[in-house]
């Protein structure tokens, strides 16, 4: 039997309506359509390489077959094997994205929720997708709010998941603990006696909630440390059994202010492609920014942000020194095209990038006075309005963004 050929008749988008939620499989006079009615709609499609894009209606009309296509079919030679990734399915909505962090053992630790995505009525399903089937057995869970991914759960990590290579895309991370989810309450505990202990600990301090009949009901994270490997964690116990724990972990991108030592550093293979907030000290920066003065810093403000410079070029970031760039900005990440923009910033120069520059506002060179003027003074005259102040530049995305 013949295959039909792709058509424009195969386009088909989606869209987020306030009464009727996520509406996906409509065709582009549809979506016109719908345009008339609900002007300046944002529309989803999804492409070849079954990546979400956020389109204008303007681009859904230039949408032809060959964005059904995938970019680069003809890779038929052997591939080296890639780190998992992971897909997300069900629950009624689109867009979720996340990146796997797989220690040296094999473990999937966390997933990285890069994009929350929207539209979802229920938790989505996730699969980790490992092309050399070299790794199994890990299984995650999701958490939604307002039909949103909030959080991603590492219920069992499996083993034998490939870690990035040197060569391959990533950027550095901290797993930072943040709970202990009770997965058993085992029974006959001595509540007063028995201890609670995670191995390696790396600075964690836990205590736990006991019910009658010794059963371990809740683990509080009374101090959270940094990991890199799956930590152990049970229950030191000549009575109980049973008991058993899973750690849930903070993925925290571009570990600043924290400065963690280089052993608590994870490299988190970049399946989704971040988004570049700057650099600092020559390297890439993907973390929050907060601007003050002009200039833009390390954090989410100026309260709780930090004095850690983000400068636009690397080259800038490394002498301290930045420079007028122009740069592409995206003004609305619903939208997929792109808005630009000057930025610009006069700085003195400093010795160290972990203090803020000071911003010095252009001033024009002073003209020479006036020779007076013979005749006799004028009236006064009202004085003019005071030139408002310059806009400031836009804030740079944050991290997770990636949405």
């Amino acid at each position: 039997m013949a295959i039909a050929p792709i058509s424009n008749d195969n386009i088909k988008v989606g869209y987020i309506s306030e009464d009727d939620g996520y509406v996906k499989g409509k065709s582009i006079a549809q979506a016109n359509s719908y345009e008339a009615l609900n002007p300046g709609t944002t529309y989803i499609f999804l492409n070849g390489d079954n990546k979400v894009e956020y389109l204008s209606i303007d681009e859904v009309n230039q949408l032809t077959s060959k964005n059904l296509l995938r970019t680069d079919p003809c890779k038929v030679g052997p591939q080296p094997c890639p780190p998992p990734t992971l897909e997300f399915y069900g629950g009624g909505g689109v867009g979720a994205e996340a990146n796997p962090v797989v220690d040296r053992q094999g473990n999937l630790l966390a997933a990285d929720l890069v994009n929350g995505g929207f539209g979802y009525e229920t938790p989505p399903f996730v699969t980790v997708v490992d092309p050399c089937r070299s790794g199994n057995g890990a299984v995650l869970n999701t958490e939604i709010k307002d039909g949103i991914v909030v959080r991603i759960i590492i219920n069992e990590t499996g083993t034998g998941y490939l870690p990035p290579k040197a060569s391959a895309p990533q950027y550095p991370a901290i797993l930072q603990l943040s709970e202990v989810r009770v997965d058993n309450p085992g029974i006959n505990y001595d509540c007063g006696k028995d201890e609670i202990v995670i191995e390696p600990a790396n600075g964690t301090q836990l205590s736990y909630v006991c019910e009658p009949f010794g059963k371990i009901s809740k683990v509080k994270v009374l101090r959270a440390g940094n990991f890199t490997e799956l930590p152990n964690i049970r229950m030191n116990t000549t009575t109980g059994v049973n008991a058993s724990f899973t750690p849930v972990f903070d993925v925290v991108r571009d570990p600043l202010p924290v400065e963690p030592v280089a052993k608590d550093i994870v490299q988190v293979f970049d399946l989704v492609g971040l988004n570049i907030n700057g650099y600092v000290g020559g390297k890439e920066y993907y973390g929050n920014v907060y601007f003050k003065n002009g200039a833009k810093f390390a954090g989410t403000s100026t309260k709780s942000g930090t004095n850690i410079r983000v400068f636009e070029s690397r080259e800038a970031s490394i002498s301290g020194v930045n420079v007028p760039v122009a740069r592409t900005v995206r003004q609305d990440q619903t939208i997929r095209s792109s808005t630009p923009s000057i930025e610009t910033e006069t700085v003195t120069a400093e010795p160290s990038i972990t203090q803020p520059s000071t911003y010095v506002s252009p001033s024009p060179s002073p003209s020479p006075a006036p020779a007076p003027a013979p005749s006799p003074s004028p009236s006064p005259s009202p004085s003019p309005s005071p030139t408002p102040p310059p806009s400031p530049p836009p804030s740079g995305g944050g991290g997770y963004g990636g949405y």
